[in-house]
């Protein structure tokens, strides 16, 4: 058995979809199966700093390519459109190479996309599956065309798949709704390789006392700007600590309009915006931080979702402030094993950060319960050892 992913997130470095596409690879991997990831466009631009090099290679056994035959971004128009249709073209010529028990998984959601991969998974004779870590993208379509097109792509597109993989209780329930009836469907959780953060020795990037968030700053899905507003109200008893924001938000306002909101507040000196930190570095900063913050708001992305990076902010065995949305009460308690707030408060946010810094020694113990508790359930070889029964009875 050989696993094939085709995807369009940037290898081997990029956000939540790549660690989480990556550290069920490498699972994978360790226990035997062999696993070529095939990324279908290009995810670099010319004007930027490069993070992903290299258009094929091989990360912890995982070996990947750029279909494309390249990760930079195309300069004119008809460059992108021949890298475009390249990265699909090449896409089909590397899954010729694949045997009839191998399986192809998918991390895109364009339905052209889906049904193209579909054909070529019945033409080679694969296993067709995909992960879902969210709901459906076109439940966000609010007008009445958008309605019908979320019920036609929602009835008829996951219809295609022999098994789909979901990372939450709630997907579980929607997904099962929709696959064939003799289709599978597998609850894998959230991911992490936890060994990345346990007993970190790295020098500490700053020596200021800090609280930490990391993450993508564009959109809301992490309520960055709660958080904000909690810290702000927060300085007003605990005055010698500060808030590190570890991330960015290319091509969009929303790291403007956070550091905008820092100023309002007046809070300027005690907020440290890192910009983009790589995966190397980031261990670093959040080994070393007082607590780990993540103020996630009420959303239909948060009851679907499960942030990677808690699991992360857990393996550090630092204590960590969420809020309680999704399945994050189904795997944590407050002040046992994390301190959960209830969601859209800045005030209550900020009065569990104060708890925290005033209880160091419960601050303490229940960070390394909260440690113990993503050895146990999210780390990587745990569920890979589950994903690997589960595609044994598929293939």
């Amino acid at each position: 058995m050989k696993l094939f992913i085709v995807t369009d997130e940037p290898v081997p470095y990029g956000m939540a979809a790549t660690n989480r596409m990556l550290s069920l690879s490498r699972g994978l991997v360790e226990e035997g199966i062999p696993v070529q990831v095939i990324c279908i466009r290009t995810t670099e631009k010319r004007e930027e700093n490069i993070i992903n090099k290299n258009s094929t290679g091989t990360i912890q056994g995982i070996q990947y390519e750029y279909s494309c035959g390249t990760t930079l971004r195309g300069e004119t128009f008809f460059k992108r459109r021949y890298l475009s249709m390249r990265g699909i073209w090449y896409s089909v010529f590397l899954l010729r190479k694949a045997q009839s028990q191998d399986i192809l998984m998918l991390y895109l959601s364009s339905p052209s996309q889906v049904i193209f991969y579909y054909l070529a998974a019945k033409l080679f004779g694969l296993y067709y599956i995909i992960d879902k870590s969210e709901y459906p993208f076109v439940l966000n379509n609010k007008s009445a065309i958008g309605k019908f097109y979320a019920y036609l792509y929602t009835s008829y597109i996951y219809k295609l798949f022999d098994a789909i993989l979901v990372m939450t209780t709630p997907l579980q329930s929607y997904f099962a709704k929709r696959i064939r009836k003799n289709a599978k469907l597998l609850l894998v959780p959230m991911t992490v390789e936890s060994a990345r953060f346990l007993n970190n020795q790295t020098i500490s990037p700053e020596r200021d006392r800090y609280i930490a968030y990391c993450g993508y700053l564009g959109g809301n899905k992490d309520g960055v700007s709660i958080l904000i507003n909690s810290f702000a109200l927060l300085l007003k008893k605990i005055n010698n600590i500060k808030l590190y924001i570890i991330g960015d938000a290319q091509d969009t306002n929303d790291l403007e309009n956070l550091q905008a909101l820092v100023k309002e507040l007046n809070i300027e000196k005690y907020v440290v915006f890192t910009g983009h930190v790589s995966r190397e570095d980031m261990p670093g900063y959040l080994c070393h931080a007082a607590v780990l913050a993540l103020a996630r708001p009420t959303s239909l992305q948060s009851q679907g979702g499960f942030p990677t990076k808690l699991g992360e902010y857990l393996s550090t065995g630092n204590p960590v402030v969420v809020t309680s949305v999704g399945d994050i009460p189904f795997f944590l308690k407050d002040g046992d094993n994390a301190f959960l707030s209830v969601p859209d408060s800045a005030e209550a946010f900020a009065q569990k950060l104060e708890y925290v810094l005033t209880n160091p020694e419960h601050a303490k113990q229940v960070g390394i319960k909260g440690r113990e508790t993503a050895l146990t359930n999210f780390d990587y070889k745990v569920q890979a050892k589950r994903l690997v029964d589960f595609l044994s009875t598929i293939s």
